[in-house]
């Protein structure tokens, strides 16, 4: 299987209260990854829900052609498969640890426990099933309606960290957005040259941000 780094979303943000993280995490299990170490394969059985505690997991999934392409990252905070454990359906995506990592695995009947019994705990999965459905809309959103120019803006300011770096090659990111790689390049050599990004292998940097933000709709 073909790995590819590319990925629809990066980064992805926690997504639940934190309170009801915290009840989360004191009703499960923690449990140690070391770095690379796949936790749940496509087709698995996928009992549990994960709660980060520290370090970075990586959720892919597989093309018709059996590349893997990155969905998106999580990180402290973070939960995932609150959807394939509630529905008790195999897991369509491979969830691995990139980095020594550690996290709070819930099991599905605790899970359902905590829904009946614990108001937070079942307002936190509401809102999670919620924050779900509004992405993914509002990337379908972005996707049928806005110019390049501004998706890139909005993916560049969204998907930065703290540095203000995006760790991502070209031809990632044009695949990501669903545009070429000439494309791309065009456009980040405007941005590059109003003085609002740093372009270098394998990288982005946000040199303005305020720069960035402005206009991202109409310019």
């Amino acid at each position: 299987m073909e790995k590819s780094k590319s990925s629809q979303r990066l980064n992805l943000e926690p997504d639940m209260p934190e309170e009801a993280v915290e009840i989360l995490r004191a009703s499960g299990v923690r449990r140690t990854y070391s770095a690379n170490q796949m936790v749940v394969n496509i087709g698995d059985e996928f009992p549990e829900l994960f709660v980060v505690e520290k370090g970075r997991f990586s959720i892919s999934i597989i093309d018709d052609l059996g590349n893997a392409w990155i969905y998106g990252y999580l990180g402290p905070g973070s939960t995932w498969g609150l959807k394939a454990v509630l529905t008790e359906r195999p897991a369509g995506f491979v969830f691995e640890a990139i980095e020594d990592s550690a996290a709070v695995c819930i099991d599905r009947t605790t899970l359902w426990s905590l829904i009946d019994n614990d108001a937070v705990v079942r307002r936190g999965v509401i809102l999670s099933l919620g924050w779900s459905v509004t992405k993914a809309t509002e990337f379908a959103h972005k996707e049928r309606t806005l110019p390049l120019r501004v998706r890139l803006r909005s993916f560049l300011l969204e998907h930065a960290d703290d540095d203000g770096v995006l760790k991502l090659t070209q031809t990632d990111m044009a695949r990501i957005l669903g545009v070429s790689r000439y494309a791309l390049g065009s456009q980040l050599q405007k941005l590059k040259q109003s003085s609002l990004i740093d372009i270098r292998y394998g990288q982005v940097r946000i040199t303005d941000y305020d720069g960035l933000r402005q206009n991202t709709v109409s310019k």
